[in-house]
């Protein structure tokens, strides 16, 4: 019971403070989404992989939390920046454990070069159809989009600077709330067009019914998740939105664009 709430937080405060760290774990579940052009009968493995993979990942965090809960006091987990290495030290010696932490560290690199080609390729497809400029489409002789690339780079680079802080782990709170409420927008933008969405699939009586309450229950998750990551997490976010929303107006406004979509 003492590791439940080490901190003493009350219910609601505990539940705040943790849910942009829950959400923040499964950032990345419309990956799939996201590369649906190049998945054979995405209609059908597209969604298969989005619930699959949340659903496995969620027991994987429930059952290894649990078992580094139950082999390191919370006294540790609380100042420790390598909670898997403390555990694997714990069963298998120091040396074991440093092996692990280097693993994790490998792995997080990983992760982030496959994140970075999957962010990457979303502004290359949304240039192709005219979203962004059009020199963000250019790709190399393997097909990686190196313009684009390169521009995120640069905005994470001046994110990373502007944000700043003591230590890593502040910065890295601050980074992770950011993200949040960033994927958090087109969340609940996405869940408020549900009637749009069922209507251009033809989707109507009981599953459409599920659909409604399973968006009403979502959105409102998802604006309480906003909430908890802080007002001034929040004022970034209405930031970026409202700089999203006069860049689309300032291309849709343009004879171009307009000539296009015509």
């Amino acid at each position: 019971m003492a590791a439940w709430n080490p901190s003493h937080l009350p219910f609601t405060a505990a539940l705040r403070d943790s849910i942009a760290v829950i959400l923040w774990a499964f950032l990345g579940l419309e990956t799939a989404c996201a590369n649906s052009s190049a998945v054979e009968n995405p209609e059908k493995n597209v969604p298969i992989a989005v619930l699959g993979g949340t659903l496995l990942a969620g027991i994987t965090y429930a059952i290894s939390a649990a078992i580094i809960g139950g082999l390191v006091p919370y006294q540790e987990l609380m100042v420790s920046h390598a909670p898997f290495g403390i555990a694997y030290s714990k069963m298998f010696g120091p040396v074991a454990g440093t092996v692990v932490s280097l693993l994790l560290v490998c792995s997080c690199y990983v992760s982030l070069t496959a994140w970075q080609f999957t962010i990457s390729e979303v502004v290359r497809s949304s240039a192709v159809i005219g979203h962004f400029l059009s020199f963000l489409k250019k790709v190399n002789r393997f097909r990686a989009p190196y313009v684009a690339i390169l521009l995120l780079l640069l905005i994470q680079s001046v994110l990373a600077l502007s944000t700043m802080s003591p230590t890593l782990l502040k910065q890295f709170n601050v980074l992770i709330n950011l993200a949040v409420v960033i994927n958090l927008v087109p969340y609940v933008l996405s869940m408020t067009s549900i009637r749009s969405l069922l209507r251009e699939e033809g989707i109507t009586g009981n599953r459409a019914q599920t659909a409604y309450i399973a968006a009403f229950a979502g959105t409102i998750y998802s604006l309480y998740a906003i909430y908890g990551c802080g007002w001034t997490i929040i004022s970034y976010g209405v930031l970026c939105t409202i700089l999203g929303y006069v860049i689309s107006v300032v291309k849709y406004r343009h004879p171009k664009v307009q000539l296009a979509h015509k």
